[in-house]
């Protein structure tokens, strides 16, 4: 069988991916199932397919190795969910925030009994990664929330548990030799230089693009650097790490040296890298194949990309089999596999017809790269760019000078009379990736959204179309133009739809803890009202604005906090459109004035929309959408203390107050009957109804 770890590996990580969506026992019995079918398929049916045996033998092994680990590594931490529990370890991972406030990961023993990894966040201390700690907390599992999918993420990553409130801290520093803390230690170095000697806002994308770290950049610049179809510049990845392998196979190749010790130079500087990008799984992916790719002279075999990567997903996951739902890894593995596999095999056929330039190979490869991940962007994404095959042809040389610099400047040990010129160049190179992304991001049709339902039928129905014509069509140029036609029509349906006006209102109600914000909006523009604790829903406000598609905001209307609120939403609202920002009367000396749009408002007066109309009293927001009104309650006996919103709803005149904290009641055209909500449904999710003279109005609680 030719290519046997690509097939194996390729099968193998599909069965772990779909695992990963089950039950350990749901997978145990589907790994019997597909041994049962392989055995039958050999013995009683006389198959002599010997790809379909392996295969399925290989996504077997895999649904086991998901249920196994599930069974005896994840059940076995978790179980301490809920109880105090003390932990003695080495710290791994420190992030220090403001505030004197820092989160930590160690890896451990709890209670004495079970290997952990466990973060927690908590008052800075003088503790270094390898330092050992023991911490006495109150263990909890990490939960998803709507603005990060906290447990799918650090799961990935082997932490299944966090302290949710530190007790007692005590640490032993380590002053013996650490080679990561050496090298992590140089890295800060790195980044201080580059952030003395560049732009603060250039500096955060040198730095994202760089090593991975994206805390200096802008929130506003990383969206729309996303948007571009850029952002997996700011993964490191296979692209950094061709960068590093290339300048350095450059220096060493020239030097006459033994074919394995020139291998082992360029081993030492990929591992070093490896931990100097964090060593995420997508940089230890890439690691693994470019070190497979020039290993092959040592053997004396051709190096095969799709044979690398079948290699690298199982010795990536084999450990660690919950690492298959890193957006990470996968956005890396399909992307691989989109530009090393299939591009080759459709330029290879298209060029038996027709002659192509480097230009046009590019954009094939882009197109195949965009294609494949799409459905990994679906899965863990908001939006997806749809414009990034022609973008990359602009931005990603740029991108790569970038890199070249921030290796010169590593390699060089920052030294002053390099890293200086070098960095201004840079510098300008930054500036250029920044205006750029700025323009083609804030296109409306170079991304979409994927906050719709209709849109994840549709991506759904796209991917099963594209996988039936890759087995049914004969011909790969057929296949790949049913494939690319179909995927043309969604992107093209979505952004249609967007410009199509409909008969919905949607009133969402936003939770940060006690922080209350409302959003009102149609499919095109929005209305956002600040109820309580001014600005901390505003990231919340944000993913959800963007997953809806809205780009136009009519009014910002920050109800309280104003001072606090304001620049809080001139950070998190800088990529949209807004009309109108609204503060009370009586902060009017407290707000800048910088705005030309801004708007004040007294206690009692109205704002009009075109879809709504929303009047302000000294503690209730009424919201109007012809004859049907809700009444949000913004004082503090209205808004309850206990992590809740209250929220009345006004029929007929007749406001109904007291209800369940965190519901959102509805009223149906019917009369009031006694104390209750008629035909009201509640839930803590959303509500749907009819209303026959506007049509169609959704209330939801976002989390």
């Amino acid at each position: 069988m030719v290519r046997k770890m690509a097939y194996i590996g390729a099968s193998y990580l599909i069965g772990l991916f779909f695992a990963s969506f089950f039950t350990y026992r749901i997978n145990l019995c589907l790994s019997a199932a597909i041994l049962a079918a392989a055995i039958l398929s050999v013995t009683i049916f006389r198959s002599k397919s010997v790809k379909f045996t392996v295969c399925s033998f290989s996504a077997a092994a895999a649904l086991m190795l998901y249920s196994l680990y599930d069974l005896t590594v994840y059940q076995n931490v978790i179980k301490y969910d809920g109880y105090d529990v003390e932990i003695k370890g080495t710290v791994t991972d420190v992030s220090v925030y403001d505030g004197d406030k820092s989160s930590y990961i160690i890896k451990g023993i709890i209670n004495g009994d079970t290997e952990a990894y466990v973060s927690f966040y908590t008052d800075t201390y003088a503790v270094e990664i390898g330092d050992s700690v023991s911490v006495l907390g109150k263990a909890e599992e990490l939960r998803d929330s709507y603005k990060f999918p906290t447990k799918t993420y650090y799961k990935s990553k082997e932490i299944f548990l966090r302290l949710s409130k530190v007790y007692k801290l005590n640490y032993t520093e380590n002053n013996g030799f650490s080679i990561k803390k050496t090298l992590l230690k140089y890295r800060d170095y790195i980044l201080s230089t580059i952030n003395r000697n560049m732009d603060s806002r250039y500096s955060g994308i040198m730095t994202a693009m760089l090593f991975g770290d994206k805390t200096g950049l802008e929130s506003s610049d990383k969206t729309l650097m996303y948007r571009a179809g850029i952002g997996h510049i700011m993964a490191v990845s296979g692209v950094h790490l061709s960068v590093v392998c290339s300048f350095i196979w450059l220096i060493i190749s020239r030097i006459p040296m033994n074919k394995y010790l020139r291998f082992g130079l360029l081993v030492v500087p990929v591992l070093c890298f490896v931990v100097l990008a964090g060593m995420s799984n997508s940089v230890i992916r890439a690691a693994i194949m470019i070190l497979l790719v020039y290993s092959a002279e040592l053997f004396r075999r051709k190096a095969d990309t799709f044979n690398s990567l079948g290699i690298a997903a199982i010795l990536l996951t084999i450990t660690s089999p919950f690492a298959v739902r890193d957006a990470s890894f996968l956005l890396s593995v399909t992307g691989v596999f989109g530009i090393g596999v299939i591009a080759p095999k459709i330029i290879k056929d298209i060029r038996k017809e027709y002659h192509l330039g480097k230009i046009a190979e590019s954009l094939i490869s882009s197109l195949c790269v965009m294609i494949v991940v799409f459905p990994v962007t679906a899965l863990f994404f908001d939006e997806v760019s749809v414009i990034s095959p022609v973008s990359n042809l602009i931005l990603l040389p740029i991108c790569e000078f970038i890199l070249v610099g921030g290796v010169i400047v590593t390699i060089t040990g920052g030294l002053p009379i390099i890293a200086i010129p070098v960095l201004k160049i840079c510098e300008i190179c930054c500036a250029a990736v920044s205006l750029i992304s700025k323009f083609i991001g804030s296109l409306h049709f170079s991304y979409i959204p994927l906050g719709d339902e209709n849109t994840a039928v549709l991506i759904a129905s796209a991917l099963i179309a594209g996988i039936i014509a890759s087995f049914l069509c004969r011909s790969t140029k057929t296949a790949s133009a049913v494939i690319v036609s179909v995927f043309a029509l969604v992107i093209c349906f979505v952004n249609v739809q967007q410009y199509m006006s409909d008969n919905t209102l949607t009133v969402a109600i936003i939770k940060n803890n006690t922080s209350v914000s409302a959003v009102i909006h149609d499919n095109k523009s929005a209305c956002v009202i600040d109820l309580k604790k001014g600005g901390k829903t505003a990231e919340y406000a944000v993913k959800y604005l963007n997953r809806a598609g809205i780009r136009k905001i009519n009014s910002l209307i920050m109800n309280v906090d104003v001072v606090s609120s304001q620049i809080i939403y001139d950070k998190q609202f800088d990529i949209f459109e807004i009309e109108k920002y609204m503060v009370p009367e009586a902060d009017r000396n407290f707000v800048s004035t910088e705005y030309n749009n801004m708007i004040f408002y007294a206690d009692g007066s109205t704002l009009d929309a075109d879809r709504y109309k929303i009047e302000f009293f000294s503690d209730t927001v009424r919201i109007n959408a012809d004859e049907n009104e809700f009444l949000l309650c913004t004082s503090k006996s209205d808004i309850a203390e206990n992590e809740s919103c209250e929220v009345a709803v006004l029929y007929s005149g007749k406001t109904f107050t007291n209800q369940p904290a965190s519901d959102v009641a509805v009223v149906m055209n019917e009369a009031p009957k006694e104390n209750a909500l008629p035909n009201a449904v509640y839930t803590e999710e959303s509500i749907k109804f009819e209303i026959d003279k506007y049509g169609e109005i959704r209330s939801e609680i976002i989390r």
